[in-house]
């Protein structure tokens, strides 16, 4: 699971987008640091000054924060934010135990911009999740090391990087996907524990390479960035800025595939603008405002590409054409405990 989508982590800053008087108004969160950040002064005020609704822009914690917040405001009937940024994890957890408003999808023609499935509906019609965007993680290495970009995932296992790889301490990463994929034949072996204790003996043979099991995003950056580590999985938009920064660092996507991840707008079900929260799902899935997230964010639309205007250059930048490996949420979601303790003991053996 994605902890922040930052470069640095801030909580409880808002900052009030669009300056004529209105009595319309949105508080929405989203991952601190440079993804709020940009959002805040590069997409929100042009729904501002289309809608004449102003947005109240806050940075939210890590998600099992967020989503412990998000529960505790619910027991007391009010929401924190009147739209929020979750993954797909924290979107099934909440809507389990009913944390999101129902939106009428009529209410929301920008939304049939989107690629099937990015609209959530329940069993009346009704709208409890909207897409929002989608993010890789993929192979990432330091070029003064590795000159080379690598070709497969299974490279990640070979005993060629110096024992200075960094891997994320969680099962939810996305590299027990990439280790069923690259070298079980698919995800199926997921199904069961049996299959999946396989899997995490097969991550375990990484040991020896692994010099930063990490949780704080910022550390493996710049540990990657000094050379202390020469490889390892990271988000594709944040490598992406370190490289137009002029740092050492690629990142590639593997023939096997780049980890892509969902990430939905919700509306906890307490918010009083539900009205103002659904103009601004239909505004933020056109295409035109997908392709501008692209620009200014790195982030993946979830639009066709025949519908945005980018370029080759400016889509290969974000994503890959070629099929990408999911996680699994769904069994992330029913083994959860077990799966979180046999990875840790992997990790401590």
């Amino acid at each position: 699971m994605r902890t922040t989508k930052s470069l640095t982590l801030a909580t409880g800053f808002a900052i009030a987008i669009g300056g004529a008087a209105t009595s319309e108004e949105l508080t929405i969160s989203a991952w601190g640091g440079f993804f709020e950040e940009t959002l805040a002064a590069e997409i929100y005020p042009g729904f501002t000054a289309e809608t004449g609704i102003t947005v109240n822009s806050i940075a939210q914690p890590e998600d099992s924060t967020w989503m412990t917040q998000l529960m505790a405001a619910a027991r007391a009937k009010q929401a924190p934010a009147d739209l929020s940024l979750v993954v797909d994890e924290v979107l099934f957890r909440g809507n389990e135990v009913g944390l999101w408003a129902k939106l009428d999808p009529a209410n929301m023609p920008g939304t049939t911009a989107l690629k099937d499935g990015y609209v959530k509906l329940d069993d009346d019609g009704k709208s409890y999740a909207v897409g929002a965007l989608a993010f890789y993680t993929t192979f990432v290495t330091n070029t003064d090391f590795a000159p080379e970009a690598p070709v497969s995932w299974a490279e990640l296992w070979e005993d060629k990087w110096d024992r200075k790889l960094g891997i994320v301490t969680t099962p939810n990463s996305g590299l027990l996907e990439v280790t069923a994929r690259t070298f079980f034949g698919g995800y199926d072996i997921m199904e069961t524990r049996e299959g999946l204790e396989k899997v995490i003996a097969k991550i375990a043979e990484l040991k020896p390479q692994v010099s930063l099991w990490y949780r704080d995003e910022g550390q493996f950056q710049q540990s990657l960035e000094s050379g202390e580590l020469n490889a390892g999985l990271y988000y594709h938009d944040v490598a992406m800025l370190s490289i137009w920064d002029g740092k050492p660092i690629a990142s590639t996507f593997p023939e096997e595939g780049g980890i892509v991840s969902d990430a939905y707008w919700v509306v906890p079900r307490d918010s009083e603008n539900i009205e103002a929260a659904e103009k601004f799902l239909s505004y933020m899935s056109r295409p035109e405002v997908q392709a501008q997230m692209a620009r200014m964010m790195g982030v993946f639309p979830i639009v066709p590409r025949g519908s945005m205007d980018l370029t080759d250059e400016e889509f290969s930048a974000v994503g890959s054409e070629i099929e990408p490996i999911r996680v699994q949420t769904h069994i992330q979601l029913r083994e959860g405990d077990w799966l979180e303790t046999k990875y840790q003991e992997m990790i401590a053996q």
